[in-house]
């Protein structure tokens, strides 16, 4: 009886994990506020790509510019080294993302399916602070052709 209860108690905490899991949303934390395809079906297929760390402060992007060699599946790690709070705005190619807002110290990630070539807009949408100069852009180059059904 003894050993019944035990594999019982066992096999309820694999299925116990494998729930936790399944549901937990796997990673940065991004796309919190209203993102259109934040963290969508694209999510699940292929790897990223690169993660690219974006530095926020009053009132500038570091980097301003990013070229990217190809498209597809990128995190854009946003750091509020500033001290007010900052997001980031992704728009371009069809595409419009944001992050949560983020406090000073505070940071975040950004999971975006970048599957078009072209210009994105960065932009911070808290409190005007894009016509302060909080402004950059991600330039992602055609890359090579029938690589991740990217065409």
């Amino acid at each position: 009886m003894a050993r019944s209860v035990v594999a019982l108690a066992a096999a309820a905490a694999v299925a116990l994990s494998l729930a936790v899991g399944c549901a937990g949303g796997g990673g940065g934390g991004g796309g919190g506020e209203g993102g259109a395809n934040a963290q969508s079906g694209a999510e699940a297929k292929g790897s990223v790509l690169k993660t690219v760390r974006i530095q926020e402060t009053e009132y500038s992007l570091k980097p301003a510019d990013t070229t990217l060699k190809k498209p597809g599946l990128y995190v854009l790690e946003v750091v509020n080294s500033g001290s007010t709070t900052h997001a980031l705005e992704v728009d371009g190619e069809g595409l419009e993302e944001f992050s949560k807002k983020i406090g000073p110290g505070q940071s975040t990630q950004l999971r975006l399916d970048l599957r078009k070539a072209g210009t994105y807009e960065l932009t911070c949408p808290v409190d005007h602070h894009e016509e302060k100069g909080m402004e950059g852009k991600v330039m992602v180059k055609e890359g090579s052709g029938g690589q991740g059904g990217y065409r």
